[in-house]
């Protein structure tokens, strides 16, 4: 008889019970992320690439997740990405992996608010062999968009910058994205405040913000995907 307890949330996550209960081992996301690496392919950036790093954050801290890199560099080569624009640098992370990423040819501009960072990342760069294909520009991130060509477009705009004003980056960016260009907001479940009534964190009022607008947004074809802190993917219809 078909268990009607069963719910489609129930097997949402590949951690629930649902979808767990042949595992014997005593860590399974450790184990987990193991395997999807391993079967990926996916190394740590530590690996990767040559890192001067700061002491403020680990890069484990505050880099998207190995996985979502990868996921991301998937989407670059199935649908012929070749311009980024990224909202958030860090020291570069995320925008090396961007930059590796592109086919000849291919350019990152990338916008961190803050010189302590934004100084290691053209480091990173630098001992990557990326800078050709990696433009950083320093400062406000709504200040540096109103300073960029408005006629040339991006194949891929990467929000991760000020969660308190996610919303305020897509409205001010998607001008800027190519006709099937893809909007990816990171980190769009901020540690899970936005799935609550009322977010108790600043940054975390700003994601759920984001994702009650996006909510609206039926010319976009749009999903949020429960990889890592979470992942909100934007592209227009066509029509």
């Amino acid at each position: 008889m078909a268990n009607s307890a069963i719910t489609f949330y129930d097997k949402f996550l590949p951690d629930q019970p649902e979808h767990t209960h042949h595992y014997k081992g005593e860590n399974y996301h450790a184990a987990l992320y193991d395997l999807v690496c391993r079967s990926s392919g996916i190394d740590s950036p530590h690996d990767a690439f040559k890192l001067e790093q700061t002491d403020m954050f680990t890069v484990e801290e505050m880099a998207s997740n190995p996985v979502s890199m990868r996921f991301f560099e998937f989407l670059i080569q199935v649908a012929g990405i070749r311009r980024v624009l990224e909202i958030g640098a860090f020291i570069g992370v995320s925008t090396m992996n961007f930059a590796r990423a592109l086919p000849p040819g291919g350019e990152v501009v990338s916008i961190e608010k803050f010189d302590h960072f934004a100084a290691i990342a053209r480091k990173n760069f630098e001992l990557n062999g990326l800078s050709d294909r990696i433009r950083l520009l320093e400062g406000d991130a709504f200040e540096v968009i109103e300073r960029l060509p408005q006629d040339e477009k991006f194949d891929l705009i990467f929000v991760d910058g000020n969660k308190e004003r996610y919303k305020d980056y897509v409205e001010k960016t998607e001008h800027l994205l190519s006709e099937k260009g893809i909007m990816v907001v990171d980190d769009c479940f901020f540690h899970g405040d936005v799935a609550n009534d009322t977010p108790v964190d600043d940054k975390g009022a700003g994601t759920r913000a984001f994702m009650d607008y996006a909510a609206t947004r039926d010319d976009y074809l749009r999903i949020a995907l429960p990889l890592a802190n979470g992942i909100f993917l934007m592209v227009r219809k066509p029509g």
